[in-house]
């Protein structure tokens, strides 16, 4: 079995998450078995998963796995009335919750799950005093997951964690920490496979746990791939067995991006090289990052593997969008919506443009710290771009959105690979974008699928970009290039050939 160590699948995912959301797909596509790990405890991982068109069964979560709840047999659809409140009950029904009371006094509220009618999602029981005493915790498939309790400062004091009977299996206490906010301080398995109970001293010791039982119980060798660092480096250093591990690095490796072979290396990545003698080797998405560590580690096992796969090219067969039917001078953005990726900067550089050419349209996808993006809200006010500036959020299905666009534009400072610039290139947009490590200078190929621009040369960005909304015949050749270029170096063949060949099994 391959594992793919990361934390979480949220609602809103890096490229930290897509990453190994493509590569279970590919691997279990080549009838490799392979499961995203994840660690925190996520009552609607299992609604989540069918967002981004993964099965139970693709992923194993901790607490799932200790609960015994990874996959279920059937799901229930739990309603307030479902929960046989005491007759004496009465219930005032909201939006988002509902409150329980008997007469005047109120017991407690009924929450429900965002984006549900009325499907609960926690059951809360206060004192007289309207105080919390204990929070019943619901799955999304309609068990009965967890119970809070509270002290009398209203502070998380115990969490208990069940199986879908109501049998507890995980106890997990909390102390305050040195801001007086709940900090786990002992977990406890309960008489795990009869062999009494476990302790540990917090979720990263159960986590440890976990990955050893893992592998343990795994009939072949297990691989482990470590996808966030800070997830998953610790416990692949303590697990003493016959595994494989090794380590994607999603990330620059180093804390300033000019210095890429003696510089600092980033906190969460240093134990890895520390040890790299305890990691059968390291992934990286692109060639240079790779080329740069095999430089600073020579006796390190480092290889370059694609994040995204594209289907092959098939003579006289295409599926690639022309230019012309796409919205005329539309340019896109995909990533984070923070300050290290320029988007000041980038809506600037789009005013310059919309000077030359007025239909001019800039669409940018990505979430972003709410304080930041309420200042690029504003700036797209300030300078009169609110017709042609979207800030679009974050999309599940960008995948479906990209051929609506003509043109991409990154100005990144740095990053470990942008997907966003892959995956546009897999739909025939050509990338505008300044090099940086690491990415660009892998992926663009200067005049044949893009073009790559001297960093703070604004001007010269803008009149790249004016000059492929007012040239057809340009714009449709970068078009073919792109789409070329994906379709040709990153097939899925292609990619699990290099993951077959780098693999110890």
């Amino acid at each position: 079995m391959y594992y793919f160590v990361n934390e979480y699948i949220l609602q809103k995912n890096s490229s930290v998450e897509h990453t190994a959301m493509n590569r279970v797909k590919l691997f279990n596509h080549f009838q490799r078995p392979a499961k995203i790990v994840t660690k925190i405890y996520d009552r609607l991982l299992h609604q989540t998963l069918t967002t981004f068109g993964l099965k139970d069964d693709d992923v194993v979560n901790m607490f799932d796995f200790f609960q015994g709840t990874t996959e279920l047999a059937e799901t229930k659809v739990m309603h307030t009335d479902d929960l046989r409140l005491p007759v004496e009950s009465e219930v005032s029904v909201g939006a988002n919750f509902s409150g329980v009371s008997v007469g005047d006094i109120p017991t407690g509220n009924v929450g429900f799950i965002p984006g549900t009618i009325g499907r609960v999602f926690y059951q809360e029981f206060v004192d007289s005093q309207g105080n919390p005493i204990e929070t019943d915790l619901w799955d999304w498939r309609g068990f009965k997951s967890a119970t809070q309790y509270f002290g009398q400062d209203g502070k998380l004091i115990m969490q208990r964690y069940y199986q879908t009977d109501g049998k507890i299996v995980l106890e997990e206490y909390f102390a305050p920490d040195t801001n007086g906010n709940p900090l786990a301080s002992r977990m406890i398995l309960k008489d795990y496979q009869g062999k009494g109970d476990q302790f540990f001293q917090n979720p990263d010791d159960l986590f440890d746990f976990f990955l050893a039982e893992l592998s343990k119980q795994d009939p072949d060798t297990t691989t482990f791939i470590s996808d966030r660092p800070g997830t998953g480096v610790r416990p692949l250093l303590a697990l003493r067995d016959a595994s494989h591990k090794y380590v994607y690095v999603p990330i620059n490796h180093v804390v300033k991006q000019a210095d890429p072979i003696f510089g600092q290396l980033d906190g969460f990545l240093q134990p890895a090289f520390d040890h790299f003698n305890s990691f059968d080797g390291f992934i990286t998405a692109t060639p240079q990052q790779a080329a740069d560590l095999k430089q600073r580690f020579p006796k390190a096992e480092v290889t370059a593997i694609s994040a995204v796969t594209t289907t092959p090219l098939v003579k006289d067969e295409t599926s690639l969008k022309p230019m012309a039917n796409r919205l005329a001078g539309s340019l896109l953005y995909v990533g984070r919506i923070s300050a290290d990726k320029q988007i000041e900067q980038q809506i600037r550089l789009f005013a310059l443009i919309k000077q030359r050419v007025p239909h001019a349209t800039f669409d940018l996808y990505g979430y972003g710290d709410p304080a930041f993006v309420k200042q690029m809200t504003d700036l797209i006010a300030e300078l009169q771009l609110q017709s042609s500036v979207t800030l679009k959020d974050y999309y599940p299905d960008i995948d479906k959105q990209y051929d609506h666009y003509q043109v991409l534009i990154n100005l990144s400072f740095v990053d470990g690979g942008p997907m966003g610039m892959q995956e546009a290139m897999a739909h025939g947009i050509p990338a505008i974008s300044t090099p940086f490590n690491y990415g660009p200078q892998d992926y663009i190929q200067d005049g044949v699928n893009g073009y790559l621009c001297k960093p703070g040369d604004t001007l010269a960005m803008a009149d790249k970009i004016v000059d492929l909304f007012t040239d057809s015949k340009k714009l449709t050749a970068l078009s073919e290039g792109a789409y070329a270029t994906a379709h040709k170096s990153w097939t899925r063949q292609k990619v699990w050939n290099r993951w077959q060949k780098f693999l110890k099994d």
